[in-house]
Parts: C-alpha cells; sequence; structure tokens
C-alpha cells in the first residue's frame, strides 16, 4: 500500500493531481449478489449503492492512517538521519505500560531533527510534507512523532499477542486470524522483496503440474506499493523504489510463460503517491531512463539458499547490474537497471479492489500480496469477485492471504503453497491459487 524526490519529480499535492479520476466502477447488486447471499446479506438496490460508496470512502480515509505507519517505520528502521541502531521489531518501541522506551525516544528525537531540515531526502521530505499538511508546527514534531510511535508500537504488539493466542489453537485458527490481522489498520505503503520469490516458487510449481495458462499475456498486480522504510527488510539509504510490477514481469519471462516483447502489466492502487510513482516511472522510461531497483539483503540473516539465489538473479531478464546505493555496513546491495522497454509499460490505475471494477479487462495472472490482510471477510470476498470479473478464463490468481471459503463460484480453489525464506522455518508465506472458471 516515489511519493516525493528528485526520481518522481513531485511534491505530495501534485502527486496526488497526477493521480488521474478512477476509470473504475462499482460491482452492481446483481454483480454481488452470489457473495451477499453467501454472507446472509439482503441489501435492496439503494441499500447496496449507500454500502459500496460508503465503503471506498471508509477504505480512501484509511491511506492517511497508513502513512503514519511507514513514517512510524521510517523512525524505527531508518538509518539515514540518525546513526542510532535500528530498533528490533515495532513493539520493542514501548515498555508494558505503554510509553516509549529510551533508544525509541532518541530515534524520535533525531527524527525530528532531521524534519527540520530534509534537505534531498526524499522520505524525510515527504514526512515534512505531511506534517505541514495537517498544519503540525514544528515545536510539535516530535511529539507528534512520538505519540505516532506509541499508538503504532502498542498496536504492533495487540497484533503478536493476537497471533500468539491463535497459534496456541492451531495452525488453521492462526491462518484465519493472520488473514484478516490488519483488517482495521492504516493501508501502508510499504512492500517487500521475499514475497515475490514466494510467487514466483508457485509459479513454477504450477508449471509442473500444467495449472498455468499456456500464455501469460496481461497481469495485474494489486497494491503493488512503494519501498520506504518497511519491516525487517526495509531501509531508507536509496531512492523510493517499487519493486513488484517488475518483480512478476521478470518471474513470467524467467519460467518462459510470457513473450517479452508484448507481455502487459497493470498495477492497481488506491494511494495516489504510488501511482505517481509508477506513471512517472513510466514517462521516464519512455524518455530513455531507466528505473534502478536496489536490493538490499542483511547478510547475517538466515534467508534459505533458494531465497538468495531469487535475490541472486532478480531482474536478469529485464534489465543489467547497476551500481548499488552505497549501504550500512552488514548489508550486501544488488542493484538492476530494468530496461526501458520493460519500464515503459508498467500501467497504474486507481482502483479499490473490494468492490470495484474495470470493464474490458482480461488478465491471465492477478496478484495480491500483503493487501487483502487490510479486509475482512466479506470485504475479501467482494474482491474476490471484482477480481474474477476481470480475469480470461483459466487465468490465474494469488494471494500470500487466505481468503474465504465464500468466494465467487467463477473462482477455482486449486490449492495452497508454503514457501519458506528462513533456514529457521520461522519466516516465510503460504500462497493461495484460484483458477477462473
Amino acid at each position: 500500500m516515489g511519493m516525493l524526490g528528485c526520481w518522481v519529480g513531485v511534491c505530495l499535492s501534485c502527486a496526488i493531481a497526477a493521480a488521474s479520476p478512477s476509470e473504475a466502477r462499482f460491482l452492481s447488486l446483481d454483480e454481488a449478489r452470489e457473495i451477499l447471499t453467501a454472507f446472509g446479506r439482503t441489501e435492496d438496490a439503494a441499500a447496496w449503492d449507500a454500502w459500496i460508496k460508503t465503503q471506498d470512502r471508509d477504505v480512501r480515509a484509511r491511506i492517511e492512517r497508513g502513512v503514519e505507519d511507514s513514517i512510524s517505520n521510517l523512525v524505527i528502521y531508518g538509518t539515514s538521519f540518525t546513526k542510532l541502531p535500528r530498533l528490533p521489531a515495532p513493539e520493542a518501541a514501548a515498555s508494558s505500560n505503554g510509553e516509549l522506551v529510551p533508544s525509541a525516544r532518541d530515534r524520535v528525537r533525531d527524527a525530528a531533527a532531521a524534519l527540520a531540515h530534509p534537505g534531498t531526502n526524499e522520505r524525510l521530505r515527504f514526512a515534512s510534507e505531511y506534517l505541514a499538511k495537517r498544519a503540525i508546527h514544528a515545536k510539535d514534531i516530535e511529539a507528534v512523532l512520538a505519540n505516532n510511535l506509541r499508538r503504532f508500537a502498542i498496536e504492533q504488539r495487540g497484533y503478536q499477542e493476537k497471533l500468539k493466542q491463535a497459534a496456541a489453537n492451531g495452525e488453521q485458527e492462526t491462518l484465519f486470524v493472520r488473514s484478516t490481522l490488519f483488517e482495521e489498520r492504516g493501508l501502508s505503503v510499504d512492500t517487500s522483496l521475499l514475497p515475490n520469490y514466494a510467487i514466483e516458487d508457485t509459479l513454477a510449481a504450477m508449471l509442473r503440474k500444467n495449472a498455468l495458462p499456456p500464455r501469460i499475456r496481461s497481469i495485474a498486480v494489486i497494491g503493488p506499493g512503494l519501498d520506504f522504510a518497511d519491516k525487517r527488510d526495509g531501509y531508507d539509504f536509496y531512492p523510493l523504489q517499487t519493486i513488484q510490477p517488475f518483480a512478476i514481469l521478470d518471474s513470467v519471462i524467467r519460467l518462459g510463460l510470457a513473450d517479452p516483447s508484448g507481455v502487459r502489466v497493470v498495477a492497481f492502487d488506491l494511494n495516489p503517491a504510488v501511482i505517481a510513482h509508477l506513471r512517472n516511472a513510466a514517462l521516464k522510461a519512455r524518455a530513455g531512463t531507466q528505473y534502478t531497483v536496489q536490493l538490499p539483503r542483511d547478510g547475517g540473516a538466515d534467508w534459505t539458499p533458494a531465497a538468495i539465489a531469487y535475490w541472486e538473479h532478480f531482474g536478469e531478464q529485464i534489465g543489467s547490474p547497476a551500481v548499488p546505493a552505497m549501504a550500512p555496513k552488514g548489508l550486501i546491495v544488488r542493484a538492476v537497471a530494468v530496461h526501458t522497454k520493460y519500464a515503459s509499460r508498467i500501467e497504474s490505475r486507481d482502483l479499490n479492489v473490494v468492490g470495484q471494477v474495470l470493464d474490458g479487462e482480461a488478465f491471465d495472472l492477478v496478484v495480491a500480496t500483503n493487501i487483502l490482510v487490510y479486509y475482512d471477510r466479506f470485504q475479501q470476498a467482494l474482491a474476490m469477485t471484482s477480481i474474477a470479473r476481470m480475469m480470461r478464463p483459466g487465468g490465474v490468481f494469488l494471494s500470500n492471504t487466505v481468503l474465504p471459503a465464500q468466494r465467487p463460484s467463477a473462482l477455482e480453489y486449486l490449492g495452497r503453497r508454503s514457501v519458506t525464506y528462513s533456514a529457521s522455518g520461522g519466516y516465510g508465506d503460504d500462497i493461495v491459487a484460484y483458477r477462473r472458471k
């Protein structure tokens, strides 16, 4: 779920303006009726019209809360504005009584000082623009950052406790709870590399079982996000970037599933800044500027050999090696310059997948990772209805969220594949696969 900076070349207000009016329409009552019935709901046309429009406004209102979460991640993990050590996790920022621990307060202090003079640091510029938009005075920035981080840390601790309780009731309960864990959280813009390895691994397994379309011509990526300062894998020593549209394109070409000269990639997002970043990337590529993706890896992390191999070969099908950014100690960095012929063809659209659809689309592959977890079971089922309507018969939909059994009859469940990222087995994803009948 770049905002600002020289690569994007727009301020926040410009990013909002750059996102053209949505070409999407809402699902009609008839199109949603199957899911409404499955959940025991009986809206008439007027009630449905009111609900779907209210839901859309509510979902879009969660974007700013997600921005606050991303800023807190920057405070926790950022290295560009401080020499203090990163915190191990968001919940570590607060004590058991809910107060920030000294190490977190120190990082808040350094972040507030840096925000007073953000310079060319696009993440700091973004945070500064956001706070200015909220009319936060300079003298209050440290307090605002601290309060936001405290709220974020307490919420994260609550999520961990919820997962711990679910684990006591077995794997199925854990999967169920994890699948809607962030249903009330802000829509974050963050992204990361490894879910794309899980998608490629799943595609390879499906290819071996002849479970994929004979040729992938059109790909939809739902919620591509931006690499702001995301969780365990995120860093801020390189420019803002998106990863997934290029990762999926690279994978389908590597696996021989698509014609490199003709495959189409469309990214759907709600955040105007994400849309602006993607559109500027395509425009610059058409003008001859390559898009560089930085790929940091913690040398001390216990990635599996297969995950490391994915990192080592990422981008080989669509780009060439580039000079990596200067990294903090302990990190290994690769960089890939995406060829303009690929970066220029990435399309971006404003679409709320929970209840909106674009007519005339027929995707062979739809990917949604770390996005449907932000919705409840009914909203997820509606999202599956929207997705199914935009798929070609025989097309495949992949997600790393275990989705409800009450799905549209047009989608056939193919199974779930667990992909491990760490040698210890404690870090990975479960990919669920569906086929459009």
